[in-house]
């Protein structure tokens, strides 16, 4: 009887009474989030610009994907570091990618680095470059999102380099 009593106590004291103990309504959920944003696939976010590769560093470049609807077909993503630059071949690099509805890609994350080529096509101090295969479904035009993380050096220290990337698939 005791327990009982001290239990109501307990219940009261927290805003419930022992005969009342329905729960507490849900709190009212706020907007449905969309999709993952592109920057936020597989490698984290890339949004912060201070970690882009700056023009003086080198370039990136990034191929279209041509190709008929059904079929498999390519894009390179480049990088060759500029004057006084040269890759991280130390650093670990990935490139992760998400394809839209109606593109199948082949892969979707791509790694080299820490001496290892793994899947690049070309890894040097002087060149990066992976292939990335892609296939939609029918004729458009898609956009696949990402974020490519790498490294470029100078002379005095390495830069880490953390990229959204966008490459367009044309489908005929």
């Amino acid at each position: 009887m005791v327990r009982a009593v001290l239990l109501t106590i307990a219940l009261a004291a927290c805003g419930k009474s022992a005969g009342n103990q329905e729960k507490a309504p849900a709190p009212t959920p706020g907007p449905t989030p969309g999709p993952t944003p592109p920057a936020q696939v597989g490698c984290g976010s890339a949004d912060d610009p201070k970690f882009f590769l700056k023009a003086d560093e080198g370039t990136l470049t990034i191929d279209k994907v041509d190709g008929a609807a059904g079929a498999e077909a390519s894009a390179g993503v480049k990088v060759a570091p500029a004057t006084g630059y040269h890759m991280s071949t130390d650093f670990p690099i990935k490139l992760c990618l998400e394809a839209p509805d109606g593109v199948t890609l082949a892969k979707k994350e791509f790694n080299a680095g820490k001496g290892e080529k793994g899947d690049a096509d070309a890894f040097s101090e002087q060149s990066l470059a992976f292939a990335v295969k892609a296939t939609a479904a029918k004729a458009g035009s898609y956009e696949i999102k990402g974020v490519f993380k790498f490294g470029v050096c100078d002379k005095e220290s390495c830069h880490p380099k953390k990229q959204p990337v966008t490459i367009t698939v044309a489908a005929k």
